[in-house]
């Protein structure tokens, strides 16, 4: 996709980073009238790490953010889930909530195309090399320089903005890491028509594994918290060879993955983080897209609100922390649960309980489908397990 060529070195808002975070915020700040440019350091469409997995939440927000048809969004949908621990399967999710996946290769690209499409202009294949915060302006490799009343950063968990305004883009004692492939349908033999997508838990310290279908491949992934999980790859690579035998394996890719250690300030004055950013990925699930969607546009219409007389950066990073409060407040509880899930003793007994009960994982869909919130599922959790999945661990 060829960039929106503009002459303009000034805009309204600047933001850095064209993935669902960066387009949504570009596409409601170019709808409302906004002078706003977008620039990555990409040409699009690029490839990008992530399972792909599009919830009914990520189907609600973007169909709130761009309002647009979300049949282009995805290439292959199911209603069931497998969850297995190592190679046991624990128990499948039948007929129920729909899962949507994307190659990411497409999907980031469609949200850019509704974003230029609204008037947003973009940088493309555009490094960023500076940011300076007084004079705000930014300076590309090319040597251009660009400036802005507004800045968002929107460029993933690895953040040059979140660099620059923290000296550190993420705690790399919480972060987490991630090694995932897209394994060719055909080469693999006997899952050639794979249609359920399986998660696996037991592979690495505090996280998981997947296997989900796409239209031509199966992306296969293994991620987990980067400080505790030296040896990701010899792991990785015994997972492929225990799920698929010997099938050859195409070029593996790694990222740094929020695990759910979001940021209490996202941004400062009139700068403003969002997506992967501000570390918005849900540490149980690993589901990033939704809250990139929707962070992108808070920070869009904190911006539109942020006019008139009452203007000032005060108000703007106000009005963004009141309504990015519903994000954090969800991941905080989302946090919660991720230590009754991922310790070695809390694991043990979530695998024995699991086969044992239907409604636990249908809850927990319920949850992707964002037709309950964390705190009625830990709610739940602490109405039944006494009563009910307890009771079926002793017998």
């Amino acid at each position: 996709m060829a960039a929106n060529a503009s002459m303009n070195n000034h805009y309204d808002c600047l933001i850095i980073g064209g993935g669902p975070a960066g387009s949504s915020a570009a596409y409601t700040l170019a709808k409302a009238g906004q002078e706003v440019c977008l620039v990555d350091k990409s040409e699009f469409p690029r490839n990008k790490l992530c399972g792909g997995l599009l919830t009914l939440r990520s189907k609600k927000v973007f169909e709130q953010v761009f309002g647009a048809s979300w049949e282009p969004s995805y290439e292959f949908d199911a209603s069931s889930m497998k969850l297995l621990h190592k190679d046991k399967l624990l128990t499948v999710v039948d007929d129920y909530s729909r899962l949507y996946f994307c190659q990411r290769y497409h999907f980031d690209d469609y949200l850019l195309s509704l974003a230029q499409s609204a008037g947003a202009s973009s940088k493309l294949g555009a490094s960023v090399i500076n940011i300076d915060l007084n004079r705000k302006v930014c300076r590309l490799r090319s040597g251009e320089e660009v400036s802005y009343d507004y800045l968002i950063g929107a460029d993933g968990a690895n953040s040059f903005v979140a660099k620059t305004l923290f000296t550190a883009s993420f705690n790399k004692d919480t972060i987490g890491f991630a090694l995932e492939c897209e394994l060719p349908r055909e080469a693999c033999k006997g899952d050639s028509d794979l249609k359920t997508p399986e998660v696996y838990f037991g592979l690495v310290k505090w996280g998981y594994g997947w296997v989900f279908p796409k239209k031509e491949t199966l992306t296969v992934g293994l991620g987990g918290r980067h400080s505790i999980n030296p040896d990701l790859q010899k792991q990785f690579r015994t997972f492929l060879k225990q799920r698929f035998g010997d099938v050859a394996v195409p070029k593996v890719k790694g990222h740094y993955i929020p695990c759910g250690d979001y940021r209490k300030q996202p941004g400062s004055e009139n700068v403003l983080l969002i997506g992967d950013a501000a570390g918005l990925v849900e540490p149980i699930t690993g589901e990033g897209i939704a809250f990139a969607m929707q962070s992108g546009y808070m920070a869009a219409q904190s911006i539109i609100e942020n006019t008139g007389a009452e203007a000032s950066t005060e108000n703007l990073f106000a009005q963004y922390m009141l309504k990015y409060s519903d994000i954090s407040t969800s991941l905080k509880y989302a946090r919660a649960l991720s230590y009754l899930i991922f310790p070695a003793i809390g694991q043990k007994l979530f695998v024995k309980a699991l086969p044992k009960t239907r409604a636990l994982p249908r809850m927990h869909m319920d949850l992707m489908a964002d037709e309950i919130d964390y705190r009625e599922y830990i709610r739940y959790l602490i109405v039944n397990m006494p009563k009910g999945i307890l009771r079926q661990l002793v017998t």
